[in-house]
């Protein structure tokens, strides 16, 4: 799939955050000084080298022009509508050098961050953007992208994808009902990967009637919309109709008419 989209120079946007944890936990490094005195080593100059060689890396086999990384804000909006949101991760330690590689970045390459904004919303803003929407590919390991109509390049298994908007809307409402452990949330109770997809099987693939198959499951579970809203609005990775440029701040998810 890379080689052809290689016609067409387009703008590497790319998941900040990825890169950074999945640097900065790799070249952490365990020393023994004495028998019980253990001490973690980082190189920062080695994590810098790393993440230029990589961006340079997808740059050029993408055939891009220009790198702008998204970077997460320190506030999150989801955790306003569902404080538990990614609460479990407070006690999980971050490797050494993050704060050090986030300001690196920051210094050497265009970012953009918008406040209460994770990385994955700023991506989805910017892809759907007029200014980016036909001339950019999204870059990060995040399956949950999907739910972003765009060109897709995804560094775990180094494959390339268009997603266009019904099926964003399919794996948005599939979210919704299975929710992400990762982030805290957990969707529709006993909801999993086989129920979801048979939930959603057998309709149209257009948003009203996904919703519609939603809201009767959550209903089937004695929850009511509201909470299936919820669990809607914290999957929901923003596109660019989701934000208020004006006001700089998220519109909040609504169901379509059904």
């Amino acid at each position: 799939m890379v080689g052809k989209i290689k016609r067409k120079k387009r703008k590497l946007l790319v998941d900040g955050s990825v890169f950074v944890y999945k640097i900065a936990s790799g070249i952490e490094e365990p020393i023994q000084w004495e028998d019980d005195i253990w001490t973690l080593h980082s190189d920062l100059k080695l994590g810098k080298e790393l993440l230029d060689n990589a961006i340079n890396y997808y740059k050029k086999i993408l055939n891009c022009n220009e790198v702008i990384i998204a970077m997460d804000d320190k506030d999150n909006f989801r955790k306003s509508i569902f404080p538990e949101y990614k609460s479990h991760r407070k006690k999980v330690r971050k490797p050494i050098v993050v704060k050090p590689l986030k300001e690196y970045i920051t210094k050497n390459y265009k970012t953009i961050s918008y406040k209460y904004l994770e990385g994955d919303d700023v991506l989805g803003i910017l892809a759907t953007s007029k200014e980016y929407k036909d001339n950019c590919i999204i870059l990060s390991s995040d399956k949950d992208m999907r739910t972003i109509p765009a060109l897709h390049h995804f560094i775990h298994d180094n494959s390339t994808e268009i997603v266009d908007e019904q099926t964003a809307d399919y794996n948005f409402m599939y979210q919704t009902l299975v929710g992400d452990l990762t982030d805290n949330f957990g969707g529709c109770p006993n909801v999993g990967a086989v129920k979801a997809q048979r939930v959603l099987a057998n309709i149209n693939k257009k948003l009203p009637d996904m919703w519609k198959a939603v809201i009767a499951e959550y209903k089937r579970a004695e929850l009511d919309e509201n909470y299936a809203l919820t669990q809607a609005r914290l999957a929901r990775i923003l596109r660019t109709t989701d934000w208020d440029s004006l006001k700089q701040k998220p519109i909040l998810w609504l169901p379509p008419s059904v």
